[in-house]
């Protein structure tokens, strides 16, 4: 099976579920300025990251007022927002589905086909946190926990769109890096929790959680969860920092107690 993954506003999940993903344009795609009529989607976690770290990157260019290019909709769109996930629009969703007979007219992060794909082919994304049994749905957790498990070297640009592979993946690389070094602490949350990345139809999670809401079934941060945990690593960062900073202060007392005896020693042969 070849994961692709389709994000998406709570909003639009209902009647996805009825028409399946047809072409359009997606608000989210208008971050990096490409408004074609498509099905969008990211080939793999690897993708995923890439796509949502890009995402960020442009989000941030915006933001700062480097705006060439921009339509003035979108500038105004995102200038009125704090931060990226509300210009997204709240509360969303993965998508997952088999990607194998998907023709990928662009690349491997930023997906495009002509193809619909039907509502029966397609699972929610859901992160069990295993210590507490709370499940998420939530696109901010599920980003984050690829994130956690996608290494930076890993990702490898793949498409029709560039020619040079190796320099489009050493700047994709550099984006999601000093995305992982903005949001290490996020990040972090689900790399050393207990977290367990699960999937349900499209039209069940419409019926037990949309419809009932008594699945147990959040859109919460289930990450926050893990803040005592992550506590925990970051005091024991702290004192392995500190571990490491008393060793080197005494190798360098060892090494100028070397130095000086030298000396001493040479002395004495001159004498």
């Amino acid at each position: 099976m070849k994961k692709c993954y389709h994000m998406t506003p709570l909003s639009r999940v209902r009647s996805i579920s009825n028409t399946g993903l047809t072409p359009r344009s997606e608000n989210n795609s208008k971050v990096i300025n490409d408004e074609k009529q498509k099905v969008f989607f990211s080939e793999g976690m690897t993708g995923a990251v890439a796509l949502y770290s890009d995402f960020q990157k442009h989000y941030d260019r915006i933001k700062a007022g480097n705006i060439e290019g921009v339509p003035q909709d979108r500038v105004k769109a995102i200038q009125e927002t704090e931060t990226m996930e509300e210009y997204l629009g709240g509360e969303g969703v993965y998508f997952v589905f088999d990607g194998t007979e998907i023709e990928n007219e662009k690349n491997f992060m930023d997906g495009v086909t002509s193809q619909e794909i039907p509502a029966e082919s397609l699972q929610v994304c859901l992160l069990r946190n295993n210590d507490t049994n709370n499940v998420s749905y939530s696109r901010y957790d599920i980003i984050r926990y690829m994130m956690s498990r996608v290494p930076v070297e890993t990702i490898n640009y793949s498409g029709k769109d560039e020619e040079d592979f190796q320099k489009a993946s050493n700047k994709i690389q550099a984006t999601v890096a000093d995305y992982y070094k903005k949001y290490q602490r996020e990040i972090d949350v689900f790399r050393y929790g207990n977290y367990t990345l699960e999937t349900v139809s499209v039209r069940d999670f419409c019926k037990d959680y949309l419809t009932s809401k008594t699945s147990g079934i959040s859109g919460q941060d289930i990450g926050k969860d893990t803040m005592n945990l992550l506590e925990d690593v970051e005091a024991v960062r702290a004192m392995e920092a500190v571990l490491d900073r008393d060793v080197r202060e005494l190798e360098l007392e060892r090494q100028s107690e070397r130095q000086t005896e030298k000396v001493r020693e040479k002395k004495e042969d001159n004498q």
